[in-house]
C-alpha cells in the first residue's frame, strides 16, 4: 500500500491508537507523526485503560505520564500542518510547558485549537494563524489583555465564548474583520455577579454571518446594531423579550440589509407581532422565515395584531416559511391566512404538525381544506403539511 493509503487509514484512528501503529513495522514507525486531527484527553486514559497504580501516577498505557505523552505527540510531529488540536487536562501544568505545546501547534499552522484547562492556568497564546477559537469557563481579568487577545487574531473566522468570567471588564470590544461566526453564551446566574457580562459590548465584524448571544439584556439594540450585516439571524425568547422592553423599537432597530434567513427560537405570541413586523420592514432581503418553536399554545388572538399586520407591505420578500408544532388553532390559521395573502413572492410554506393534529386525521383534513381556500398573493406557492 502507498503512504497515502496508510495515512488515510491512520486518520480514522484515535491519536493514541495512531501512535500504537508505530510498533507494527519500520514502515509504520513514524507515520503517526503526520496526523492532522490531534485529540489529547486525559480522561481517555482513565476510562478503563489504567489500573489503580497507573491512575495514581497518572501513567499512560505506554508507560509515560500524560504530560510526557503530550510532549511526544506535539514535539515529534513532522512538518505537515495540524488542522485541529483538542487538549483536555485536569491537573497542574507549568505555563512554560503549556506555552511550548501551543507554540508547536502554531508552528504547524493549527486552524482549530480547543483547550480545556484547570482554573488559574496561565499561558501565552500566539493566535496569528487560528481560524477557529473557543473558550469555555475562561476568566478575563482586564480590558487591555482581553483587547490584545482579540486584536491578535487577524484571520479568525469562528469565535465561541461560553460561560466565561469577566472580572473588572468595562468594555468587551470584539473587532475582527474576518470573523464569520460568533457565539457568546453568558451564564444567566452570573448576570448580576462580579464575573457576569454586565459590561458594554461593542462588536465590529463586517463579515459576520452568524451570531448566537444569550442573556443579551439590556444591550440588545447595541448588539443588533453591531451585527447588522449578518445573513442569518436566530432570536431566542430572551432576546425577543428584551426587544419588547425597548421604547420606539422601529426607530432603534438597525436595517439588516444582507439578512436572508430569520429564525425565531421561541413560541410565537401576539406580543411578538410588532417585533416581527419591524424586522420585516428592516430586512429588505429576507427570504426565509422559520418559527422553530411554533405558536404559544395559550396565546389568544388579539385584534390589535390585525392593525400591526396591516403595516406589512404586499411586497413582503419572504419566499420560504416554516412553522413547527402546528396544531391548526385559530391564532395560527389567522396568521397563515395573512401571510399567504400578503407574501407575494412566497414559494413554499412548510407546516410541521404537532402531536395533537398529527393524531386527529379529521382535523388534519379540515385544516388542509381551509389552507387551500385562503387567498394567495403568490399563485405558485406550495403548502406542505408534514
Amino acid at each position: 500500500m502507498s503512504d497515502n493509503v496508510l495515512h488515510h487509514i491512520i486518520s480514522f484512528l484515535s491519536t493514541e491508537d495512531s501512535i500504537r501503529t508505530s510498533i507494527l513495522s519500520r514502515r509504520w514507525q513514524y507515520l503517526w507523526t503526520s496526523i492532522s486531527d490531534i485529540n489529547l484527553d486525559v480522561n481517555s486514559y482513565s476510562s478503563g485503560k489504567r489500573n489503580d497504580t497507573d491512575k495514581k501516577n497518572d501513567q499512560c498505557p505506554m508507560g509515560q505520564t500524560f504530560l510526557d505523552f503530550v510532549d511526544r505527540v506535539l514535539h515529534l510531529h513532522d512538518s505537515s500542518d495540524i488542522k485541529r488540536l483538542y487538549l483536555n487536562i485536569d491537573g497542574p501544568v507549568s505555563s512554560s510547558r503549556l506555552s511550548s505545546w501551543i507554540s508547536a501547534a502554531v508552528r504547524h499552522n493549527v486552524q482549530e485549537l480547543d483547550l480545556n484547562l484547570p482554573g488559574r492556568t496561565q499561558f501565552l497564546l500566539p493566535f496569528y494563524f487560528l481560524k477557529t477559537l473557543a473558550f469555555d469557563s475562561l476568566t478575563f481579568f482586564d480590558d487591555e489583555s482581553t483587547q490584545n487577545l482579540f486584536s491578535n487574531c487577524p484571520v479568525l473566522e469562528e469565535l465561541t465564548l461560553k460561560y466565561c468570567g469577566w472580572k473588572n471588564i468595562k468594555t468587551l470590544a470584539i473587532s475582527i474583520p474576518t470573523l464569520k461566526r460568533l457565539t457568546i453564551e453568558d451564564d444567566p446566574l452570573w448576570s448580576d455577579a462580579a464575573d457576569g457580562l454586565s459590561c458594554v459590548v461593542t462588536i465590529y465584524t463586517p463579515n459576520l454571518i452568524d451570531l448566537k448571544f444569550t442573556n443579551v439584556y439590556p444591550r440588545v439594540i447595541g448588539v443588533l446594531r453591531g451585527i447588522c450585516n449578518v445573513e442569518c439571524l436566530t432570536l431566542s425568547e430572551d432576546t425577543l423579550l428584551s426587544i419588547l422592553d425597548v421604547e420606539n423599537t422601529m426607530e432603534c432597530l438597525p436595517t439588516f440589509r444582507n439578512m436572508t434567513d430569520l429564525e425565531l427560537n421561541a413560541e410565537f405570541r401576539g406580543s411578538f407581532t410588532e417585533i416581527l413586523i419591524n424586522l420585516f420592514e428592516k430586512s429588505p432581503q429576507l427570504e426565509f422565515l422559520d418559527f422553530a418553536w411554533g405558536f404559544d399554545p395559550d396565546d389568544i388572538h388579539d385584534h390589535n395584531v390585525d392593525l400591526m399586520l396591516a403595516r406589512v407591505p404586499s411586497c413582503c420578500s419572504v419566499k420560504e416559511f416554516s412553522l413547527s408544532c402546528f396544531e391548526g388553532k385559530p391564532t395560527e390559521m389567522h396568521f397563515l391566512k395573512f401571510l399567504l395573502k400578503n407574501a407575494t413572492l412566497l414559494e413554499s410554506m412548510t407546516l410541521y404538525s404537532g402531536p395533537v393534529l398529527s393524531e386527529d386525521l379529521e382535523k388534519e383534513v379540515e385544516v388542509k381544506n381551509q389552507l387551500r381556500a385562503f387567498p394567495r398573493g403568490s399563485e405558485s406557492c406550495t403548502i406542505e403539511l408534514l
